[in-house]
């Protein structure tokens, strides 16, 4: 077995390979070539609960197989411990048999950012410049290197909670990324000069207001998986033209699921997943003024691909730290 940590991640999964194979995923997925169970929650103790994501397909490289596995303790703060811990599985699709154990947290943020890049191929304006970042954490960073990797982004702004990190994120994304990177002066004026909005935070509450979003932006949400929780306020949804991840987020998200629980908007207001986007079956941006939305809440999917993706370029290129099980 095949043991790749997050170095070797970071380094085999280069953004614009993973964004192709996951609308290669997506295609395979429309056409029912792929097998994605309803993920598995399960209560462990008062604060733990484990996450099973399992899933099948066949990929470019190969059958494949595999499953995630996220541990959620809200208590392990004061451990001094992270909250999540993440670890993938991968199998030969063909035999069963271990391939690989791939560290959980890196592969989850390249899938996630790799997936809002492959839904702005089809719903961001193709001349987007100004990227505006709200969150300056871990996902946030694969937001941008995956972003940028596809769209012609000349500038990034920065909102966060935290002046201090916020202003540590630009410093380390310019150099990453090779673009001015800087910390908002003006929120308000920011997203309204804004052609993509990306939301990758933990707040429970609205951090993106509506009204501010000039005509033509895309807007991407990828920081509230809850049905409680929302980064975009009922505005932003009413506006936009929207779109999702896959169907279940609709109610499993609640930048979604509450404002059509209070009737702002219906469930029709969601107008296709991101299998529809890929294969055509529906229209992504229909005109230049139009405002639009993408919703992610995770798909097994993208972590099975990228999985796969990062496997076999390990192999190939001599990676990774091979154990005997």
């Amino acid at each position: 077995m095949l043991i790749l940590g997050r170095a070797d991640l970071e380094a085999l999964l280069e953004p614009r390979a993973l964004i192709e194979a996951l609308a290669a995923a997506f295609a395979a997925h429309a056409a029912g070539r792929t097998r994605v169970p309803a993920r598995t929650v399960m209560p462990v103790t008062d604060d733990g609960t484990l996450l099973v994501m399992p899933a099948a397909a066949a990929t470019a490289e190969g059958p494949a197989l595999g499953t995630k596995l996220v541990s959620v303790y809200t208590g392990n703060g004061g451990r001094g411990l992270p909250t999540i811990h993440a670890t993938y599985i991968l199998l030969d699709g063909e035999t069963g048999a271990p391939l690989a154990l791939l560290e959980g947290e890196s592969l989850t943020g390249l899938r996630t950012g790799a997936t809002s890049a492959l839904a702005a191929r089809h719903l961001a304006r193709p001349d987007s410049r100004r990227l505006v970042c709200i969150g300056a954490g871990w996902q946030a960073g694969f937001q941008l290197l995956c972003l940028a990797a596809l769209l012609p982004i000349a500038e990034v702004a920065v909102i966060g909670r935290d002046p201090a990190r916020a202003e540590a994120f630009a410093t380390t994304w310019t150099t990453r990324l090779g673009l001015p990177v800087r910390v908002a002066a003006d929120r308000v004026a920011a997203i309204a000069a804004a052609d993509v909005i990306t939301c990758a935070t933990t707040s429970p509450t609205p951090v993106l207001d509506g009204r501010r979003l000039a005509p033509g932006a895309h807007v991407d949400l990828v920081g509230a998986f809850q049905p409680t929780a929302r980064e975009a306020d009922d505005e932003t949804i009413r506006r936009t033209r929207v779109f999702v991840d896959q169907p279940g987020a609709i109610e499993t998200a609640g930048d979604l699921a509450i404002p059509i629980e209070r009737g702002v908007v219906g469930r029709s207001h969601v107008v296709g997943d991101l299998a529809q986007l890929v294969t055509g079956a529906v229209a992504g941006r229909t005109r230049p003024q139009e405002i639009t939305l993408f919703k992610s809440v995770g798909f097994a999917l993208e972590d099975l691909v990228a999985a796969r993706l990062a496997y076999t370029r390990a192999k190939a290129q001599g990676r990774g730290r091979e154990v005997t099980v």
